[in-house]
């Protein structure tokens, strides 16, 4: 039984030029799409706990707090950069890090101690004397012989902390005392920097809600994302897909030199990979209408790779009709073509399922911080299966055949009165 794929073209042409408009349609109502704390003005934190919490502790905290939309990335099991929405605060309640002792040169000599937070010796509820230690073979995570011993509830100074595999260690001052002392044997750790003066409006909520539900923490940094930053990340993400298209039409252009007019491969391999975003962003905009889910850099990243698995999967199809005229010089395209499709649609079928059953694993498994790459792979994949296909392919056949000719209503053949005459 042979299957004449290329013969019902005009079909998948009006399936996906029904799922264009669509998306068209969907990206015309406003808000195109709802965009992510990435592509719009936010505030960046980045935090240090003394005891290890969980990424998916500090989601739960700040979604608590009313800030669902934060993007937290784990830097250490103490250590955190947390990005949410633009938040208000008060003029000079943005720091930047502090460079590290460590940095620079260092002076000859002693240097002085100084002063960057204060404690309470010993865990709550603890009677009698804490231990201060030294460090074993100048490691602070690893303690050596006790320096001196300190009464539980004295007020202390810190002077250097560390954070270790097992929590934050601090070395710390008690009159004559100085040694290192673990974060779980002390309580009440205020930083110099960490808590504000004054009231600085949501961070102060926010820090006091993270401090209550997860211990004690140091913010390293405090600063703002302004819109035109954003701005700049939108259009460096337009530019990647703009010169993306450019180097794929060049490249099939030039892979297919042997067929004849190569520069329609790549012409209609671009066309199909736009076919694909334009559906994938047309429902991501139905999605962030529905279900609030948003644009991020995460989507930026799935949406790349849609475009490199699309235009994968739409060479494999033309270099098999590249083999099909070489085979068959006398055959027509139509006939070439159509044997290619039914000769790879195997081939797509199992590769793309294999690829959309793991990321619906995935989906259904991971969490949210992939959400949106998921989603992007599922749908772009799918559309550039049917694409590779139904449309690369097609268009081919079609511009050989003068159909996309006929379509272009200002290109006049001759009239029948001219033809008659």
């Amino acid at each position: 039984m042979k299957f004449d794929l290329v013969g019902s073209r005009k079909w998948l042409y009006l399936i996906s030029g029904a799922a264009v408009l669509l998306s068209l349609v969907l990206l015309a109502i406003p808000p195109s799409l709802r965009l992510g704390i990435e592509f719009t003005a936010g505030t960046t934190a980045q935090i240090r706990f003394q005891k290890p919490v969980s990424e998916v502790e500090v989601r739960a905290a700040y979604e608590a707090l009313g800030h669902p939309e934060a993007r937290v990335q784990a830097i250490s099991s103490l250590e955190y950069l947390i990005r949410t929405r633009e938040l208000q605060v008060p003029p000079g309640s943005f720091t930047t890090p502090s460079a590290s002792p460590d940095e620079g040169l260092r002076p000859v000599g002693p240097t002085p101690a100084t002063t960057i937070g204060t404690l309470t010796v010993g865990a709550k509820d603890a009677t009698g004397k804490v231990s201060l230690r030294s460090p074993f073979a100048d490691d602070a995570c690893n303690f050596g012989t006790v320096t001196g011993e300190v009464d539980a509830g004295t007020k202390a100074d810190v002077i250097e902390t560390k954070a270790c595999p097992e929590g934050t260690v601090y070395r710390v001052v008690s009159g004559s005392t100085v040694g290192w002392i673990k974060a779980s044997d002390t309580q009440n750790y205020v930083s110099a920097t960490a808590r504000p003066a004054q009231d600085q409006g949501e961070r102060t909520t926010i820090e006091n809600g993270l401090r209550e539900r997860l211990g004690d923490f140091e913010v390293l940094e405090f600063s703002g994302v302004s819109a035109t930053v954003s701005g700049t990340t939108v259009r460096n993400a337009a530019i990647a897909v703009a010169v993306a298209s450019l180097f794929i039409l060049i490249y099939i252009a030039f892979a297919f030199a042997s067929v004849p007019s190569p520069i329609r491969y790549g012409t209609c391999a671009v066309i199909a990979m736009l076919h694909d975003v334009i559906i994938t962003l047309g429902a991501f905009s139905l999605f962030g209408k529905l279900f609030g889910i948003e644009v991020n850099l995460m989507f930026v990243t799935g949406l790349l790779t849609v475009i490199g698995f699309s235009v994968h999967d739409t060479i494999v199809i033309f270099d098999r009709i590249r083999e099909n005229i070489r085979q068959a010089p006398n055959a027509s395209l139509h006939e070439n073509v159509n044997a290619a499709i039914v000769q790879t649609v195997a081939r797509s079928l199992n590769t793309s399922l294999t690829v959309l059953i793991t990321a619906a694993a995935m989906l259904l498994l991971g969490g949210a911080t992939i959400q949106s790459f998921l989603l992007v792979i599922l749908i772009g994949i799918t559309a550039g299966t049917y694409s590779s296909i139904g449309i690369a392919a097609q268009l081919l056949v079609s511009w050989e055949t003068g159909e996309l000719a006929r379509l272009a209503f200002w290109r006049r053949t001759p009239s029948t009165a001219e033809s008659a005459g």
